[in-house]
């Protein structure tokens, strides 16, 4: 009988173990995968942004001071990554990353010519894409690992998943958004001009459209209303002034400064979400 309640603990507790474990993304939550991971395609955008500013204000020490810091933050989130994934395909599309970060990196480290400028407006959306990725791979990660026997639960925590994805990409479209308006500043010609302008509009209506599905996410708690109300007050400032982001006429230190504002306060909101734990909080009924 004694032997029968030490079997019994023992795989008792080793099934919770293996629950647990499940739960995580090597020694880190899949939540908090996410969110990192997601930074990855923003800081893709905020050092090509900070590169094409510092072509036309070199003398900005602030702004150099965020681009070493974002090359050095990029390459250690990297290798928490790397750390901590456990399936084959994740850790082939962060080998990826690594290879086009090297090769995006080098062009970094010179001065912005106008060569180098056009090589970084031309390249940067592969390493996005590579970044994201990522986090698509992330996200499905999670899916298959099955660590609950009620399909409502694991529903609940994927959606979750998908609105931290969902909110965590509104700060790499803010970047992305700063980044075309100075790529067009810096256009050599008609077409490029115009190339630069379309990809412009489409981050803003992309962004502009996240707003509102977030406003109605079931996730939502009074501190994500609060931290919503924030974002969509700079969001309206920005939106007030499209005129003049779409016809090159913003002030390029007051958009660098904003785009950085609105970055941070969706990294609010995308903290917010992650730290939403199902097991213990209900969602909010609207």
């Amino acid at each position: 009988m004694n032997n029968f309640k030490i079997t019994f603990t023992f795989l008792l507790v080793l099934c919770v173990t293996t629950i647990s474990a499940q739960k995580n993304f090597g020694n880190i939550t899949f939540n908090k995968a996410v969110n990192v991971s997601g930074k990855q395609r923003m800081l893709s955008q905020k050092i090509a942004k900070t590169y094409l500013f510092l072509s036309n204000y070199p003398d900005d020490l602030k702004a150099k001071r965020v681009l070493i810091n974002s090359k050095i933050i990029f390459e250690k989130q990297n290798e928490i990554l790397h750390k901590n994934a456990t399936t084959d395909h994740t850790k082939k599309l962060l080998k990826n990353v690594d290879n086009i970060w090297a090769n995006f990196k080098n062009i970094l480290d010179q001065a912005p010519t106008k060569e180098n400028i056009y090589k970084i407006v031309k390249t940067n959306t592969l390493l996005l894409n590579a970044s994201n990725s990522v986090v698509e791979s992330i996200v499905n990660d999670s899916k298959d690992k099955a660590y609950t026997t009620e399909p409502q639960v694991s529903d609940k925590r994927l959606k979750l998943k998908n609105i931290i994805n969902l909110s965590g990409k509104q700060r790499m479209l803010s970047q992305r958004m700063a980044l075309y308006y100075f790529a067009n500043q810096n256009a050599d010609g008609k077409f490029e001009a115009k190339w630069n302008k379309d990809i412009l509009k489409s981050v803003y209506n992309e962004l502009d459209d996240a707003v509102t599905l977030l406003l109605v996410s079931n996730f939502n708690n009074d501190k994500i209303d609060d931290a919503l109300v924030t974002a969509m007050l700079k969001w309206d400032d920005l939106r007030a002034n499209k005129d003049k982001l779409f016809k090159n006429k913003y002030d390029s230190a007051k958009l660098y400064e904003m785009s950085d504002e609105l970055t941070s306060a969706f990294n609010e909101i995308t903290i917010l979400y992650e730290n939403i734990d199902l097991g213990e909080t209900t969602l909010t009924k609207r």
